[in-house]
């Protein structure tokens, strides 16, 4: 096989508002990561992931966007990511993107346009539905809870649907106009001097078109979208269309956040014509818990056993598509790898870190380090539910709380599993 150019890369992920602040506000910044560049450098870093800071009322911190071509004001201007990607160039230093295009911010203007006027082009850039009896069109619940259609104001019956939080509408995939748009925008980028991109949820762009319900999943009468909107039949167009329209043209690096990819399907994600350069290799990644829908749940029993076997298996998978993987350990998503996967305290010494990211890092493949992994970091314990940003914890707390559990235990749930565990 011959080597790409993106296979001997060491990637970094910031996330840019806990990163580094330097204007004091509470809330780090793009100077924040300029001023840093020297330090990731003596890292051994030759990529950074810059988790979203386009333009969003950050409902989900910044995975709702609400202007797909704009640094948000907290973050500082588009001229200053130009200085980020120029002193990172410099340093040899590459740069990629989130890339979030399964839903926008229900701020986002073609959102806006959408709902002022049902019959404009951009009504059709989103999913909406009218039923005849007001009830929501099926029972499919939402990765963060509840169900995934939200009525629309003034007009009864209607829905939008929305796979994530009702703030973060689906765009139609379905539509061509849409699609083009899209691709306008991933190009403007690399245009821009980014080499690529983190792509977001992409495995939830097709969702099944006869809307149809299934049996209940869950005490709450509804059944997980994920049996209707994750790697559905015919994504392989959006996926192939998306590859011709804008990465190849750039020889883009694309490390897909593909959940749930069958294993008979690893060779059209990241066989040599795959649909992207990498994707995650999540086999490993919630082996902490009983449900990944509802972790509040508690605590799965797994052994090193499980972990070595589910490590070993993906590798040896890719291997035989003559795929790569992205090796991770942490992320924005997950919390500290050291509480995750060293339960005891007493153990949770700078060895037992080093151990960790030995046993990743000299794996096929490319390692991802995410920002504070490199000084063994630790889940923190809040006291109380108000102290929580992340929606997807809140929304677990408030699912415990409907299920029985006590304010106390349904608490111990989230501080170990907090997406906030790796934001602050």
């Amino acid at each position: 096989m011959s080597t790409k150019w993106w296979q001997n890369e060491i990637v970094y992920q910031i996330y840019p508002r806990s990163f580094q602040d330097t204007n004091h506000d509470g809330i780090g910044d793009i100077q924040g990561m300029i001023d840093h560049l020297d330090y990731t450098q003596e890292l051994g870093v030759t990529m950074i992931w810059v988790s979203p800071i386009y333009k969003s009322p950050m409902v989900d911190m910044g995975y709702d966007i609400a202007d797909y071509q704009d640094i948000d004001p907290q973050f500082g201007s588009l001229d200053e990511f130009k200085v980020f990607l120029s002193e990172a160039k410099k340093r040899h230093i590459k740069v990629i993107m989130d890339l979030v295009v399964n839903h926008t911010s229900d701020q986002h203007e073609w959102f806006k346009q959408a709902l002022a006027d049902p019959k404009s082009k951009y009504r059709d850039y989103f999913i909406f539905k009218t039923t005849d009896d007001g009830d929501v069109p099926n029972n499919w619940r939402s990765i963060f809870g509840g169900s995934t259609w939200e009525p629309v104001a003034d007009e009864p019956n209607t829905f939008y649907f929305h796979t994530f939080a009702p703030q973060q509408p689906d765009l139609n995939w379905e539509n061509p106009a849409l699609r083009q748009e899209i691709y306008q925008m991933i190009n403007w980028w690399l245009e821009l001097g980014v080499a690529g991109f983190r792509v977001d949820a992409i495995t939830h762009l097709k969702k099944d078109l006869d809307w149809a319900s299934l049996p209940a999943d869950g005490s709450d009468g509804l059944v997980s979208v994920i049996k209707k909107g994750q790697n559905r039949p015919g994504i392989d167009v959006f996926l192939n269309e998306l590859k011709q329209e804008t990465f190849d043209k750039y020889d883009a690096i694309t490390v897909g956040e593909a959940y749930g990819v069958p294993e008979k399907d690893l060779k059209k994600y990241i066989g040599p014509n795959g649909y992207f350069s990498m994707i995650f290799d999540f086999s490993y990644m919630n082996i902490d818990v009983l449900n990944t829908d509802e972790w509040y749940r508690g605590r799965s029993q797994w052994t090193v056993k499980d972990l070595r076997e589910a490590l070993f298996e993906s590798q040896q998978v890719a291997g035989q598509v003559h795929g790569t993987l992205a090796n991770v350990l942490e992320n924005h998503d997950q919390p500290r790898v050291l509480s995750k996967l060293v339960p005891d305290k007493h153990d949770q010494t700078p060895t037992a870190a080093k151990a960790l990211a030995t046993m990743y890092y000299f794996l096929p493949g490319v390692p991802f380090i995410y920002q504070g992994q490199e000084i063994g970091m630790k889940n923190f314990v809040r006291k109380d539910i108000s102290e929580f940003n992340d929606v997807s914890s809140i929304n677990n707390y408030q699912m415990a709380l409907k299920d029985g559990y006590s304010k106390e235990s349904a608490l111990a749930s989230i501080n170990d599993k907090s997406r906030d565990n790796a934001r602050v």
